[in-house]
């Protein structure tokens, strides 16, 4: 008896997660300035920081950060299934793909 295995591409869609939130953190990138912005889901006031950052300093760069949940759907199997898989809780990270 000998066992048989079909592989087959599967088309995937990825995006933020719908329960998710985007964050933005961010730090000022002029030589030795100690500005930095926690992370926040407000996106507008990450921007007005930065721009009244560099108002009051003249540091005009900053190096940004954005996060965000990713959820990838198998299309396939999701055509008729409406439901969303709930965000998970902070723990273990498995698969992490680092770059």
């Amino acid at each position: 008896m000998s066992v048989r295995a079909v592989i087959r591409p599967v088309q995937h869609s990825i995006g933020t997660h719908p329960r998710g939130e985007v964050t933005v953190s961010a730090h000022c990138l002029d030589g030795g300035c100690p500005w930095t912005l926690a992370a926040t889901a407000d996106l507008k006031a990450a921007d007005l920081a930065m721009m009244t950052h560099t108002g009051l300093s003249g540091h005009p760069t900053f190096a940004r950060t954005f996060q965000d949940v990713a959820l990838v759907r198998r299309l396939e199997l999701n055509e008729e299934k409406r439901e969303i898989a709930p965000l998970p809780s902070a723990g273990p990270r498995h698969g992490r793909a680092d770059n």
